[in-house]
């Protein structure tokens, strides 16, 4: 390729605001990094020997470009007995983390339909996906007031104006608010009233006490559910997510997949199914274990007088904080993700885990 060429590509890069935004760590490096993605747990030994007996069988070479058949089929049974949907292992398609679940949805879905609506405040990886090619984005205004999700009237609204496909998170990948059983029924109906579509992020939804409602379970036939694989487990920065979809949306998606990556790293996946075999207990221990967390900085936070984002996820808490509470935050030596990032100023996002309170001690 030419000098020049390379030049203005580089130009047409550094031009594009989307595709220069601040991605957050996807797992924390340590106890004082609040602002990952997900927690850090260290792998469990039998993670761990999934992939060391991969490799020692031969499981180095290129895999069937969806994920190998057990791990797609741990996968929907996973997700079937969390959410209530009945997928197969052909409506799955594994991927190398969650940004690729981000990217390949919006931009494979995305080009069956005109627009697609999304939150104005939403995880800094979709405005990436999105800023590769042109396409009519229609905004949904959100309130912090409700957790930054876009309001049941903003999605009838945007439906009426002629949006078909909607890209939304519950739980908010910044502030944990979830759509409750009911509202996710309203919003299927709505859906199925306009014959439109939803891509449908559920990363966080294990994190949330009572559960967390998946539009899939309602609207299957219309909905790709995307999420990384045993989100908290120790996984993430082996990049294994999942999109669960309708086998006409999981063709065309494979093979973008395909010319993209190839596969997913083999190691990785043979960990993932490993790490499928102890989710549910190991889950339920962290999730105890983070509840006290997060309950003792609310704590906190409450008696300084903090300003909080309403959230359910117990994996994280979103506050206000100006310039001069994330001095405090720097000085203390707290990484976090800014809210900036995900479209929603003033805002600061803290992973829950050991260090949170001393972060909200510097908050106040």
């Amino acid at each position: 390729m030419a000098s020049q060429t390379k030049t203005k590509i580089l130009a047409r890069h550094a031009a594009n605001a989307a595709l220069n935004i601040p991605l957050p760590g996807i797992s924390m490096r340590g106890a004082h990094d609040l602002g990952a993605d997900e927690p850090f747990y260290p792998l469990d030994e039998q993670i761990i020997a999934g992939a060391v007996e991969a490799l020692e069988s031969g499981q180095t070479h290129y895999v069937d470009v969806p994920g190998i058949a057990p791990l797609r089929e741990a996968i929907a049974k996973h997700l079937n007995a969390a959410c209530g949907t009945s997928w197969q292992s052909a409506n799955i398609l594994v991927t190398a983390g969650m940004q690729e679940a981000r990217f390949l949805t919006i931009q494979i879905i995305g080009a069956q339909y005109d627009q697609i609506g999304v939150p104005t405040v939403a995880h800094p990886g979709v405005q990436k996906a999105l800023g590769v090619r042109r396409r009519q984005v229609v905004s949904l205004s959100v309130e912090t007031e409700q957790g930054c999700l876009p309001s049941l009237d903003e999605i009838a609204a945007t439906l009426k104006k002629g949006c078909r496909l909607f890209y939304l998170e519950s739980p908010s990948r910044l502030s944990g608010a979830a759509y409750t059983q009911n509202q996710v029924a309203r919003i299927a109906d709505m859906l199925a009233q306009h014959d439109a579509a939803a891509i449908w992020d559920q990363g966080l939804a294990r994190w949330v006490d009572e559960g967390c409602s998946s539009l899939a379970a309602l609207a299957e036939g219309s909905t790709a559910a995307i999420g990384e694989a045993w989100h908290g487990i120790g996984l993430g920065s082996w990049l294994v997510g999942s999109i669960a979809a309708p086998t006409d949306w999981i063709a065309p998606m494979q093979s973008q997949k395909q010319i993209m990556a190839i596969c997913t790293s083999t190691a990785s996946q043979y960990a993932a199914l490993a790490a499928s075999e102890i989710f549910g207990e190991t889950h339920q221990q962290r999730l105890g274990q983070m509840r006290g967390q997060r309950a003792a900085a609310l704590a906190m936070a409450s008696e300084l007088g903090l300003d909080l984002v309403p959230g359910a996820a117990n994996n994280l808490l979103a506050l206000h904080a100006d310039a001069s509470a994330r001095g405090r935050l720097a000085e203390a030596g707290i990484d976090f993700a800014a809210g900036e990032d995900f479209g929603a100023c003033d805002i600061v996002r803290l992973n829950i885990g050991a260090a949170t309170v001393t972060a909200i001690e510097a908050l106040g």
